[in-house]
């Protein structure tokens, strides 16, 4: 058995290739395509077919422009991951189990479920915030108070511009204010409609300089076209907050150019990735992104479990070949 990170995770037992968030869907191999994030879709396709969700394919649609067909494979059970809405984990069994994470949470969030352990022999982890400083609040807690902010800005006849993640904390953010008066950017809205499209009640209201009405909420990742927007908003009066799991690190609503930031993410905080570890008491960890290094060496120090982090071109699990 081998673990080899280069064109996403390949992982290679009894004569068998599973690939792990491929950049090209490769013919003979078991594709899995985690969630629908950029960087963890496809860019080109030898062939049309992997293993996601009804979700996922759609946006491998939308932005890639390429119809794929899901497939299964009865040695691969995807779980959910709890990231953003369609985000899976998959677990496969062979020789060994191996579990590969993706992106993913263990808070349970109001547009999707919670992230569950499994055992595992082999755990393949993501490691953004795998460092102990970053431990997130209790989310509906965090959220309670970005309402009550909301509440109290509008109540004083002004508008806010929140800045997320067009594709997540948006969607998370539109389910969780859907009786504020909300406005969104125009790839916000598409994703919502790509969602109403599963059943999901969010809401998909453009901004519209000359219809919506103050006082208003209007979420925006502020990028690009965005900025020019943003600005006339603040020049009016309105507040602006960034809602980010890199809010836990000092100076970030002063560098975010923001008056409120508040630290809610899609990922685990280091103290939810360690205990997702510890319950799936895997034989070996693989860590990547992020703090890969760096969390490694804590699983190694808390957990006594081996553990390394994934590097290009670098074959792993030579023991078990």
């Amino acid at each position: 058995m081998t673990i080899h990170l280069g064109n996403g995770i390949l992982v290679t037992m009894e004569g068998r290739s599973f690939r792990f968030d491929p950049r090209r869907v490769e013919a003979g191999d078991v594709n899995m395509i985690s969630h629908a994030h950029s960087d963890h879709l496809p860019t080109s396709f030898k062939v049309n077919e992997a293993i996601c969700t009804p979700v996922t394919r759609d946006f491998v649609k939308a932005r890639r422009k390429k119809s794929i067909q899901i497939c299964s494979d009865p040695s691969v059970k995807p779980i959910e991951a709890g990231h953003i809405v369609g985000s899976r984990m998959f677990l496969v069994k062979g020789e060994k189990t191996v579990l590969y994470t993706g992106d993913f949470c263990t808070r349970e969030k109001e547009s999707t479920k919670a992230a569950k352990p499994h055992k595992c022999d082999i755990l393949i982890t993501e490691a953004t915030y795998g460092k102990p400083h970053y431990v997130f609040p209790d989310h509906a807690e965090i959220m309670t108070v970005a309402r009550e902010w909301l509440a109290e800005l509008l109540g004083k006849g002004r508008s806010a511009v929140l800045f997320a993640y067009p594709l997540g904390k948006s969607q998370e953010l539109t389910a969780y204010l859907k009786d504020f008066p909300v406005a969104l950017n125009s790839a916000i809205a598409q994703n919502n409609r790509i969602l109403r499209s599963h059943g999901y009640d969010l809401v998909d209201s453009e901004y519209d300089p000359e219809k919506t009405r103050d006082p208003f909420v209007y979420i925006t990742s502020g990028m690009g076209k965005e900025a020019d927007v943003v600005r006339r908003l603040v020049r009016s009066g309105a507040r602006t907050a960034a809602f980010s799991g890199w809010a836990l690190d000092g100076g970030f609503t002063h560098r975010s150019r923001v008056d409120k930031a508040f630290p809610v993410s899609d990922h685990c905080g280091f103290d939810e990735l360690i205990e997702f570890v510890r319950k799936c008491s895997p034989e070996q960890v693989y860590t990547q992104h992020g703090f890969a290094k760096e969390f490694a060496m804590q699983v190694r120090r808390e957990l006594g479990i081996p553990a390394q982090p994934l590097v290009a071109r670098q074959h792993t699990l030579d023991q078990f070949c």
